[in-house]
């Protein structure tokens, strides 16, 4: 299959690649040509099946070209939050422009390839209050630009005539993460501790995706893809979890009082459907307890202090 991935270099656009490859396909990688997703492309040379194209989704020539001859289009590329709400313009142009020039480029092409669309539980907005779990029978919320963006990207993937696919993800980290920034540090100690949120290993995301392009029963719905019941945590699980791998321990006290547009979800269409439960919490603890096994060792007898400077540098 003839396949254009956007977001190709991105956390989870790299695993999606990887699979794709794996499986046989031939793919079209599309990203922006940063010197961390330069970085990653190197990791791929030498692949059979790849294409690798560097350039902006904002372009609208070139995204619309990119879709000829392409049995299916993977559209994960966005600018997601905070950045998304620290330049609302350059993240619409991104994320709303980007997915209707390739919409454009589909209705030009007079071709019907199959659209996978990567949403987010963000369209539900602050839902903590109500109790769990999130379901598709519920009205969507716009609460930030990212989810705003995100909800008229579901809107207008649903208005093609050619067949689509709209995948809602959870909460999304793994020990493998390259692409991070302080500011989404800064984020995560101004949510609070009790935000609940559901987990889903990068992985399964993938075969969420890949599922979703061999199974036509999957097709013109909408999924939600989070880990299930084992991976049905709060922000304080999440974080702890991730900065305790490397020895800092933290309290509920660290954190701040922001709301989480996250929450659990009914997952079991979804998974019915398309079979991607493959990993829990537990999992991506022990992965990130076993990668960083030599540093928290040295890291745990000065984590109060190593804390204390991390979160004044942060600003929280």
């Amino acid at each position: 299959m003839n396949i254009l991935l956007t977001g190709a270099f991105g956390n989870l656009g790299s695993l999606v690649l990887e699979q794709l490859l794996n499986s046989g396909h031939q793919v079209s990688a599309f990203d922006i040509a940063s010197p961390i997703n330069r970085k990653i492309a190197r990791s791929f040379n030498g692949k059979n099946g790849l294409t690798i194209i560097w350039g902006d989704i904002r372009n609208a020539e070139q995204v619309k070209a990119l879709v000829q001859g392409q049995d299916a289009i993977i559209h994960v590329a966005a600018m997601i939050a905070p950045f998304s709400e620290n330049n609302p313009q350059l993240a619409y142009d991104i994320n709303v422009k980007g997915t209707q020039h390739l919409l454009d480029g589909i209705h030009e092409a007079g071709s019907k390839p199959l659209f996978i669309f990567t949403s987010s539980f963000a369209v539900y907005g602050y839902r903590q209050k109500d109790p769990p779990p999130r379901t598709l029978d519920e009205a969507v919320c716009a609460t930030d630009h990212y989810s705003q963006h995100k909800i008229e990207g579901e809107q207008m993937v649903q208005a093609l005539d050619s067949p689509w696919v709209i995948l809602r993800l959870a909460g999304m980290v793994d020990a493998r993460m390259r692409h991070s920034d302080k500011e989404q540090a800064k984020l995560g100690f101004r949510l609070a501790a009790n935000n609940r949120i559901e987990y889903i290993h990068p992985k399964d995301a993938v075969t969420a995706i890949v599922h979703a392009l061999e199974r036509p029963e999957a097709h013109n719905k909408i999924h939600l893809i989070g880990g299930g019941k084992r991976c049905q945590v709060t922000h304080f699980d999440l974080l702890h979890t991730v900065l305790g791998a490397i020895g800092i321990q933290l309290t509920p006290a660290d954190f701040g009082e922001q709301e989480l547009y996250a929450d659990w979800a009914d997952t079991s269409e979804s998974q019915r459907l398309l079979d991607f439960q493959h990993h829990s919490f537990a999992d991506f603890k022990a992965e990130s307890y076993h990668k960083f096994r030599f540093v928290r060792p040295f890291v745990r007898p000065f984590s109060s202090v190593i804390k204390f400077f991390m979160m004044k540098a942060l600003g929280v």
